[in-house]
C-alpha cells in the first residue's frame, strides 16, 4: 500500500477531529446529572472540546493549501465562522490553562476568567455543544465532497496501522479499587510513621499493619 499524500494525510486529520467532536456532540445532552459532579463531568466535556477546536483550526489551515478543498470553503466557511470568530480565546485557552497547565513558570499571572472576560467567550455548556456540532456538520459536507480522497485516505490509514490493539492490563474495571488499595496501603503506613498526613486514621494504620504482617 502506498505512502498516504500530504492532502489524505490532512483529510485523516480532519476525519479525527471529526469523530472526536462528533462524539461530544451526541453525547453532551445526555449530561443531565446535577450537582457538583454533573458540573465537573459537563466542564471536561467543554475543556476536551475547546482542546479539538484548536486541531480543527489548525487541520482547516493546512487544508487550504490544496486549491480544490479552498473552493469548497470558500462556499462552507459561514458554518465554521462562530469557531473563528473566537479562535483567539480558544487558542489561549487551550495553550493557557487545558493542554498546557501554565508551564514554563507562568505562575497563574493570566486566569481563565480573564481570557473569558478579555474575549467574551461564551461559558454556557450548550453553547459549546454548538461549536462541536458546527465543526460534526462542516465535515460531514467536506467528506461528501472528497469522498474519493476521503475513502482512500482511512483505506491506507487502516492498511498501515492495522485494527485496533488490545493489550490485557490483568485486571478488570470492578477490580481498580482493589488495586488502588494494594498499592495505598504500605505507602499510608510509610506516610503515618514518617510523620506526614496519612489518607488512613491512626486506627486504620494498626489495622493495616495487621493485615499487611499476615499477608
Amino acid at each position: 500500500m502506498s505512502d498516504l499524500e500530504k492532502f489524505e494525510s490532512d483529510m485523516l486529520r480532519l476525519c479525527t477531529v471529526w469523530i472526536r467532536l462528533m462524539t461530544v456532540y451526541d453525547e453532551f445532552p445526555k449530561l443531565r446529572e446535577t450537582g457538583h459532579h454533573g458540573g465537573m463531568v459537563r466542564n471536561v466535556f467543554r475543556e476536551y472540546t475547546v482542546i479539538n477546536l484548536v486541531s480543527f483550526i489548525k487541520v482547516r489551515l493546512d487544508l487550504l493549501k490544496h486549491d480544490k478543498f479552498k473552493e469548497l470553503d470558500d462556499v462552507i466557511k459561514p458554518l465554521v465562522s462562530p469557531i473563528l470568530k473566537y479562535q483567539n480565546a480558544i487558542f489561549e485557552l487551550r495553550n493557557q490553562h487545558l493542554a498546557h497547565i501554565q508551564e514554563d513558570g507562568r505562575k497563574f499571572e493570566v486566569m481563565i476568567n480573564d481570557i473569558l472576560l478579555k474575549y467574551n467567550f461564551p461559558t454556557n455548556f450548550g453553547f459549546y455543544r454548538y461549536l462541536a456540532g458546527l465543526v460534526f456538520f462542516y465535515c460531514g459536507v467536506v467528506e461528501r465532497n472528497f469522498k474519493e480522497v476521503w475513502d482512500n485516505a482511512l483505506i491506507k490509514h487502516k492498511a498501515k496501522g492495522g485494527g485496533s490493539v488490545e493489550i490485557d492490563s490483568g485486571f478488570k474495571m470492578e477490580d481498580t479499587d482493589k488495586k488502588f488499595k494494594e498499592l495505598l496501603q504500605p505507602i499510608a503506613v510509610k506516610l503515618f510513621e514518617d510523620g506526614f498526613v496519612s489518607p488512613y486514621t491512626k486506627e486504620q494504620i494498626e489495622e493495616v499493619k495487621k493485615y499487611l504482617k499476615n499477608k
